[in-house]
């Protein structure tokens, strides 16, 4: 969908004389044609003509003679406007991009806690079956691990779980990476045989009763 053109008429108005002027259409010097043929030109009313050459003369593009016209009166800064315009219009364009990709990753983050919690609720359901089943191990205890990366611990290699999430103050991490750092309080979802979870506990207190012999 195309997005809307936001940017005021009278500044419109502008951009477009003032890149006239940049090409020469309308030469140094000379008078530029009054509000009123302007308002028809560019179909708008006399009071955006108004404002569009204020704000030109604001910049020293175009001069206001009072009682006689407006005359064109730098190239240079009309072509340094226009220049700051695109500039302008480039940035804004991007943060809007920004803020649609931002939205877009919270509903895909929002849809994965969703989907996660439904396998996790599913999988409990049958853990008698031949389902896979995901688990959980709370570390309500003290050890060494904490603050310490999935691939510093190297679950698989030393417990034969695998690592499917992290579940953290009531926020689900997905597939976290090898450097996401593992926390006191954490719940760790994993999968694995039934005797995984005593083979976690026995790893992770090794790690702790080692450090303290």
């Amino acid at each position: 969908m195309a997005k809307k053109n936001t940017t005021p008429i009278y500044l419109q108005v502008a951009v477009d004389v003032a890149g006239r002027i940049a090409r020469e259409e309308l030469k140094l010097g000379k008078k530029i044609s009054g509000r009123t043929t302007l308002a028809g030109e560019y179909n708008v009313s006399s009071e955006t003509i108004r404002k569009a050459m204020r704000l030109l003369s604001d910049v020293d593009i175009v001069e206001v003679k009072h009682g006689n016209g407006i005359y064109v009166s730098s190239l240079l800064r009309a072509e340094e406007f226009i220049e700051r315009y695109r500039i302008k219009t480039s940035v804004n364009e991007l943060k809007e991009e920004l803020i649609d990709l931002m939205k877009q990753r919270d509903l895909i983050e929002t849809k994965m806690n969703e989907t996660m919690n439904s396998i996790i609720d599913y999988t409990s359901r049958f853990k008698n079956s031949e389902h896979i089943s995901v688990n959980e191990y709370y570390l309500n205890y003290e050890s060494l691990l904490y603050e310490k990366s999935i691939k510093e611990l190297d679950f698989k290699s030393n417990t034969g779980v695998t690592l499917v999430g992290i579940k953290r103050d009531g926020i689900t991490i997905l597939s976290p990476d090898d450097h996401e750092i593992i926390k006191a309080k954490d719940k760790l979802l994993y999968v694995g045989i039934p005797s995984s979870s005593v083979r976690l506990g026995e790893y992770l207190r090794l790690v702790y009763e080692i450090a303290n012999i």
